[in-house]
């Protein structure tokens, strides 16, 4: 038709250069994790201003909203594997009504998460054990953003969605305005500055919302209406159940990854309290960098997702395993340098954040320990998401589990406690983990289990394809 719009179509992922297919991918994805891990920052920032109740209460609230990131996480991955199958295949109509399911799911998950902020709220708060004004802010907090999550649900989703189709850099553009506007809101509705009354912590939770809201507001432009890899229309937005049933069945494995994470962080959270406020921050000090590392790590996993979904759709297995090779080695090249500063610098980067000796001495301890382990934590991320891509997820899902739930929690306890090794034996503890996880996906990855679980997937879709086309025809003429 005359007014069909020019798809954007990424066909250098399945064919040409892999290296440069690879960082096109990861670059955008990296500094996308910077700006998600900004725009915690900056909330702690300005509510740090307020004091160290409301900064208890932001702590609490981070915890209970992990409920909804394993939700958020378990519909965009299932999303994005799905997009790269189809879109490896060249059947952009598929993935655009993948993109559809979707955004029903987001407002199906949003509805669930509105039921929770009417009823669930206080409840779980007291579960945690919050009291007095942290149980009221933190309940303001969480209760505006369930009631607004649909905000969250769409903007992930979409995000997720694009890069699965090959575009990583506009999911980065929309989180550079959401970032750029919550930074200016959030000082505004936090500390009441300009026009706005002082909200406290609900102020930075309306930022958050309203952020995301005009980020998801530039992506749906996109979609509509620009060069997009990826297409939305009004046809696409019938529900298909088995459809849907597909994305969230590779998601609820990645959901529960999610989940194993958490729980593992509570346990050791729990026991590093135990040794006192000293290695509670050493320890908060060694996790911030250990994150700031994984950041890198985390774009080449979702860069190895996308490349290993796509050309698998693509029919390549060849070069899908060995884009997954390829990020993993560049990740090591990345890790050789931080090794030695953590190694060499260790003291002066614990002293940056705080210079109480026992904290430095502590920290110091903490970062050599990682350091040893970051190559297989490079194996244990990349390997993880290629799989992810593949739509492979319990696979990974166990390896996690076996290596959190069956290594880092025992380990830990036993070394620390019963060996009587303090808090090195909970460093011990975090390595044997890393290290277990490490070689168990370089083990599961090469026996290319994850290629027969995309062909199972793909013999699926394939018979139900048909179907889902048809039905948004239908869906079409009948409007």
């Amino acid at each position: 038709m005359a007014n069909e719009r020019e798809r954007r179509i990424e066909k250098n992922l399945v064919e040409g250069k892999l290296s440069r297919s690879i960082w096109k991918l990861a670059a955008p994805m990296m500094i996308g994790g910077l700006l998600q891990d900004l725009f915690s920052m900056v909330d702690l920032y300005f509510v740090g201003e307020l004091g160290h109740v409301e900064v208890a209460a932001l702590a609490i609230a981070g915890t209970v909203v992990a409920v909804l990131t394993m939700l958020v996480q378990g519909i965009a991955v299932g999303t994005m594997a799905l997009i790269a199958h189809f879109t490896g295949e060249g059947n952009h109509e598929m993935s655009d009504i993948v993109l559809g399911q979707t955004l029903i799911l987001g407002i199906i998950g949003s509805g669930v998460m509105l039921l929770v902020a009417l009823f669930l709220v206080d409840p779980i708060l007291k579960l945690f054990g919050a009291t007095g004004d942290v149980f009221i802010y933190a309940g303001e907090y969480l209760k505006i953003n369930f009631a607004f999550a649909i905000s969250i649900f769409i903007f992930v989703g979409i995000n997720f969605a694009l890069r699965g189709s090959g575009d990583a850099k506009t999911p980065l553009y929309a989180l550079i305005i959401a970032n750029i506007l919550n930074i200016i809101l959030d000082p505004m509705l936090i500390m009441g500055y300009g026009p706005f009354p002082a909200m406290g912590v609900a102020g930075s939770a309306i930022a958050t919302v309203l952020t995301r809201g005009i980020g998801v507001l530039f992506l749906l432009r996109h979609l509509l209406f620009g060069h997009s890899t990826l297409h939305l229309k009004l046809k696409y937005l019938k529900p298909l159940p088995p459809l849907m049933k597909r994305i969230v069945s590779i998601g609820s494995f990645a959901s529960l990854q999610v989940f194993i994470r958490e729980v593992s962080f509570l346990f050791l959270m729990r026991l590093v309290t135990s040794f006192g406020h000293v290695t509670l921050a050493a320890y908060g000090i060694g996790a911030r960098l250990r994150m700031l590392i994984i950041v890198p790590g985390n774009g080449f996993a979702g860069a190895a997702a996308v490349l290993v979904g796509q050309n698998l759709g693509a029919g390549r297995p060849k070069r899908a395993q060995k884009a997954a090779w390829r990020t993993v080695a560049y990740y090591e090249l990345i890790l050789i340098p931080i090794i030695i500063v953590f190694l060499v610098f260790a003291p002066s980067l614990v002293r940056f954040f705080n210079d109480h000796p026992e904290v430095v001495t502590i920290g110091s301890s903490y970062l050599h320990y990682l350091a040893l382990t970051f190559p297989f934590l490079a194996f244990s991320l990349i390997l993880g998401q290629a799989m992810n891509g593949a739509g492979d997820t319990k696979v990974p899902t166990i390896v996690n589990a076996i290596g959190q739930l069956g290594f880092r929690i025992p380990f830990a306890y036993f070394f620390a406690l019963v060996v009587k090794m303090g808090y090195k034996g909970i460093w011990l503890g975090i390595n044997a983990s890393d290290i277990v996880q490490g070689i168990g996906m370089i083990l599961v990855f090469r026996t290319g289990r994850w290629r027969k679980a995309f062909v199972k997937h793909k013999k699926k879709l394939a018979r139900e394809a048909g179907f889902f086309q048809a039905s948004a025809e239908c869906s079409s003429s009948g409007s």
